[in-house]
């Protein structure tokens, strides 16, 4: 706990700088302060230290731990941080599921491709499922999630050949599924497409599935995610598709003076965890 006169000068500092610069960064301010309550390396590459930010699931927490959700970022393996998941993750961890938003590989920071990015995803996972103890985690209660290419990293854990090393379910954000010829983003993987598409590798039982997709999404189309939720299905799954009228790529963030649909997405997957039987309520 923060001593005393720390409190009034961190108080006082965030109030002076609302009044200074305005509201916008204030909330900055306020959600930086807010952040992850632990920072853990997972792997080291080519000497790039690879983070997940933890936030730890308040109140009593089971003897086994915690339910979990990881969240992947988008930014078509190009782009993008943790911090992008951030305010969803305070909200879970208020209901009581920890949240953890990883750092992988991507092309502008590290000159990687799609493939190292998904390698990254695996020791995420792994590195979760296998220190869970640690993390306060109850490693078989592991959701897998993100957002447009951090989707498609989930859904590709999902699709794992070996059953034993899939998530417990997946919470997918306008994801990229079906990158075959003449899909969109397909030329970012054209080389190997055949090897990184969720919706051609499915084959067997997938975990319970949440699909969250805006009907006016021009990189996911609505026909790709149906497919996708169709193919787990006929294999034995459960496949969910939200569809959200009219909303866009990205359309599940929060943003400034808009937290509509940031809240109605975040019902839903509320929801689907009570559905599991992990949140509480």
């Amino acid at each position: 706990m923060l001593d005393h006169r720390l409190f009034y000068f961190v108080a006082g500092l965030v109030l002076g700088l609302g009044l200074a610069f305005g509201p916008a960064v204030l909330r900055r301010v306020v959600s930086a302060l807010e952040g992850p309550d632990r920072v853990v390396v997972y792997r080291t590459v080519d000497g790039h230290d690879l983070r997940l930010h933890v936030f730890a699931a308040k109140g009593e927490a089971p003897s086994a731990g915690a339910p979990a959700l990881l969240l992947f970022h988008g930014g078509a393996w190009q782009y993008g941080s943790p911090e992008a998941f951030f305010p969803q993750c305070r909200v879970f961890a208020a209901r009581g599921v920890s949240c953890i938003s990883a750092e992988y590989r991507i092309a502008s920071r590290h000159d990687t491709d799609p493939r190292a990015a998904l390698e990254d995803a695996h020791a995420v996972f792994a590195h979760v499922r296998n220190r869970a103890g640690d993390l306060g985690v109850d490693a078989a209660r592991i959701a897998v999630g993100g957002g447009s290419s951090g989707g498609h990293l989930a859904a590709m854990l999902g699709v794992a050949s070996d059953g034993g090393d899939r998530p417990s379910a997946l919470v997918l954000y306008n994801p990229m599924l079906d990158l075959s010829p003449g899909k969109p983003d397909h030329h970012l993987v054209a080389e190997f497409w055949q090897d990184v598409s969720p919706l051609q590798l499915i084959n067997s039982v997938l975990p319970p599935s949440l699909i969250l997709l805006g009907t006016e999404d021009r990189e996911v189309p609505v026909a790709s995610a149906q497919a996708f939720c169709d193919a787990v299905i006929s294999h034995g799954g459960r496949c969910e598709l939200a569809l959200y009228e009219g909303a866009k790529h990205g359309f599940f963030n929060l943003r400034e003076n808009d937290r509509v649909y940031f809240d109605a997405t975040n019902e839903r997957v509320a929801a689907f965890l009570a559905m599991l039987g992990w949140l509480r309520e």
